[in-house]
């Protein structure tokens, strides 16, 4: 059981790392004549069908949606589909990129192409927001257009029955597990970009653009993050003093409060004192 545990958290940390990003979007009745044969799709499209009769080929697997089905279909999939000239599609859809360092999520993460959300309105009016922010010019539109895609791809990778790990059969990211569930024992230890190359067998300069590539960070500024998430943890469910906490996390303490206020905007203690404080409201 600890084994599935760790390759879990090793999969949620690579995955937390995922950028996202939409291009386009509306909601549209599409013209009878709409569809094509062995498209290859540019970027991630996202389908949520609300009336219409029609079909859609993946993959050479073929659906019939149905009001309220969700379908995503990953960047360079190949996918023919039509519509039934007297009963043409009304969906809403949105094209969009989805990205860990270099890659596209979908090629590392294998997920269903469709889910029945047909007695969920709520993606129908996450669908309305969505479409509705990304036209905004208001300054949190980005974010809110950030979220609300988060939120959807978490249907699809909740859905999904697949090994989270399937992706380390790819050779670069096998190698990247082998480096995060290195940092994730040593983080109390001093690591050294030639220390963490040596472990994969790659050049340091190569190794450097490598761990950017698929996490992009760089590998320091990838182990201070999780040294300041830790210092999070203990500053909220430990009574350890500032200088303890550094010396766990084998750091000294005023190099500690520098980092974890460039992290938080709050120094440790502050950062303590606010939670002390939210909790007795």
């Amino acid at each position: 059981m600890k084994k599935v545990s760790n390759r879990m958290d090793l999969a949620r940390t690579y995955l937390s790392n995922t950028q996202i990003h939409m291009s386009t979007g509306a909601l549209t009745r599409v013209r009878p004549d709409w569809g094509g044969t062995n498209i290859i799709q540019g970027e991630n499209v996202l389908y949520f069908f609300l009336e219409g009769e029609g079909w859609l080929k993946i993959n050479n697997i073929e659906y019939y949606p149905v009001p309220g089905e969700l379908f995503l279909v990953p960047a360079g999939t190949r996918i023919s589909c039509s519509t039934d000239e007297s009963h043409p599609f009304l969906t809403y859809w949105c094209h969009f990129t989805a990205t860990v360092g270099e890659n596209n999520l979908f090629d590392l993460l294998i997920t269903p192409h469709c889910i029945a959300m047909r007695n969920d309105e709520t993606i129908k009016n996450q669908f309305q927001e969505l479409i509705t922010q990304h036209e905004s010019d208001g300054l949190a539109a980005p974010f809110i257009v950030k979220s609300l895609l988060f939120h959807m791809m978490s249907r699809f990778i909740e859905r999904s029955t697949v090994d989270p790990l399937q992706t380390a059969s790819i050779p670069s990211v096998h190698k990247l597990y082998i480096v995060l569930q290195y940092i994730e024992k040593h983080l109390t230890e001093q690591m050294t970009v030639d220390m963490l190359s040596q472990l994969v067998h790659f050049h340091p300069k190569y190794f450097l653009h490598y761990f950017k590539s698929m996490l992009g960070v760089s590998p320091i500024v990838y182990i201070n993050k999780k040294r300041m998430q830790k210092a999070n943890s203990l500053l909220l469910h430990s009574d350890m003093t500032i200088a303890e906490i550094a010396e766990q996390l084998g750091m000294q303490t005023p190099y500690l409060s520098r980092m974890f206020k460039r992290f938080t905007g709050f120094s440790p203690n502050e950062f303590r004192q606010q939670h002390r404080m939210s909790q007795r409201l």
